[in-house]
Formats: C-alpha cells, structure tokens, sequence
C-alpha cells in the first residue's frame, strides 16, 4: 500500500504542473494590475495630503511620531485614522477570506471595489481629502490580503522597500550562479507596475482631481467580476470531470 500511494502523489503533482500555468499566469497579471491601482492612489494621497500615501503605512506611522514630538495635532489625527482604516481593511478582508471558500479573491476585490466607490461618492459630495482618502486607505488594507505569493514574488502589495531588497537578493544569486530570473522577473514587475501606476495617478489627478479616484474603483471591479467568472468555469469544469 505504501509504494502505490507513494506512485500517486508524483501523478497529482504532474497534473498540478499541467494546469497551474493559466492561473499564475491570470495571478500575475491581477497582481500587477493591483499593484498599478496601489501606485495610482498612493500619488493621489501624496498630492492630496502633502507627502502621506494612502498604502503606505510607515510614512503615516513616521507622520504621527512626528506630530507626537512636535505637539501638533493634525499629522496625529491623520496619521491615527489612516493606519485605524488600513488595519480594519486588513482585518475585516481576512475574516472574509477565511468564510468566503472558493469565492475568496472575487469577494475580497469586490469589497476593495466598494470602499474605493465610497472614496468617489466621499469626493463628490464635497468632503475634503483628509475624510474621502480614509475609505481609499482601507481598500488598500483590503488589497494586501488579496493574492498569495507566486514563486516567492509576492503579489498585489502596496509597499515597495521588501520587494526591492528581493530584487536586490535576486540580482546577487544570478551573479553568484543561483539564477532565480523567475524572481527576479517578477520582483521588477511589481515595482514597475508601482512606479507606472503611480505616474498614471499623478497625470489624472492633474486633469481631473480626486474623481480619478474612479478609474482603480473601475478596474477592480471589473477584476472582481473576472475573477467571480473564473470561480464559475472552474466549478463547472470540476462538475463535468464528474
């Protein structure tokens, strides 16, 4: 018995192998998309708010320190409801992880989808950045719990120090003659995809202000409902097999 299950589980992992290109591929391609929409509204938040990002938690962490030493109560009352909304992102996008089973990633994109609508309604209605960015700030929370990482690369974060020091890692193992170009590839991606996203929210914010707000709303939803779709082909797919 121990020899013939120890010939099945080489079977499994040849299938894996077989079918698991089309989903890194569809993985990496949202995750970049993900990471372009973190860029996007992080230049909108730095423009917004006058150096503090809507993903980037250490600058609001060394924004509030600041505000602290400095007894000034505006950088600490940013910088308190921020990093309040990033973690109630993350938090409320984990519990959903964990209830919403094989409708995981297609629930989680539509919620980010949601709390960046609410940003566009925020603005509309006439509420400053400082209010209408907090909703953005969670979706961003919402965001980092999204993918799981693909070949060690990880995808769809909204900070970009670890995946340079990756990058970095993976330049000095080709050089040493450990190649790791899938790596290396992907760890450029994310960081291109950051910087080209972020260039993107900088021009439309100049053409039309906090509206641009509406373009990454847009784009995740429409990556919400792909991913709901792919959810759907793969159960009717597993329901022929039967």
């Amino acid at each position: 018995m121990g020899r013939r299950t120890a010939r099945t589980i080489p079977a499994g992992r040849t299938i894996r192998r077989a079918v698991s290109p089309i989903g890194t591929v569809a993985q990496i391609a949202t995750g970049g998309l993900l990471t372009a929409v973190a860029g996007f509204v992080d230049a909108i938040g730095y423009i917004g708010l006058g150096g503090l990002f809507a993903s980037f938690m250490s600058g609001a962490s060394v924004s509030l320190g600041v505000g602290l030493a400095d007894g000034h109560s505006d950088p600490v009352h940013q910088g308190v409801l921020m990093i309040a909304s990033f973690l109630g992102g993350v938090t409320l996008a984990t519990v959903l992880a964990s209830l919403a089973g094989a409708w995981r990633l297609p629930a989680i994109l539509l919620l980010e989808a949601l709390l960046l609508a609410a940003a566009v309604v925020l603005v509309s209605s006439g509420w400053t950045i400082a209010a209408a960015i907090l909703p953005v700030v969670a979706a961003m929370g919402v965001q980092n719990a999204a993918l799981q990482p693909v070949h060690g690369v990880r995808l769809g974060v909204t900070f970009i120090t670890g995946t340079l020091v990756s990058l970095g890692q993976a330049l000095g193992q080709i050089l040493i003659g450990r190649a790791q170009r899938r790596q290396l590839g992907g760890h450029a991606l994310v960081w291109s995809a950051l910087t080209a996203g972020a260039a993107t929210g900088a021009i439309l914010h100049g053409a039309f202000g906090l509206m641009a707000l509406a373009v990454p709303a847009i784009l995740v939803t429409g990556l919400a409902l792909l991913s709901a779709l792919a959810v759907l082909a793969n159960g009717h797919r597993h329901q022929g097999a039967h």
